[in-house]
């Protein structure tokens, strides 16, 4: 989803604001930005077509509140299987609602 259609998206008179998700790979050293648009995971990308990359939780902060948006879902993903209990790499993340 193009940033532009977010911010017009969540200044919109009487709509949802959408579920934000903050993804973070182990390994990596930011933070990339998904909307939930029809049930389904969008990367929220510039009007270039850049994803969004976020270093620290402030930045997100200072990115979502002007656009009223409350709390955010903060997705830990570590790809290696070794850490998952049943041997499947969909059971190696963790999510955590995190308020702005």
């Amino acid at each position: 989803m193009k940033l532009s259609q977010f911010k017009h998206w969540v200044k919109s008179p009487g709509e949802d604001v959408p579920k934000c998700v903050l993804t973070s790979y182990a390994g990596q050293a930011d933070y990339l930005m998904e909307v939930e648009y029809r049930h389904q995971l969008e990367p929220l990308k510039d009007d270039n077509d850049n994803m969004l990359h976020f270093q620290n939780m402030e930045q997100v902060r200072d990115f979502l509140r002007p656009l009223g948006v409350k709390s955010i879902t903060l997705r830990m993903i570590d790809p290696h299987d070794e850490f998952s209990p049943d041997g499947k790499p969909q059971s190696c993340q963790d999510e955590m609602t995190i308020p702005l």
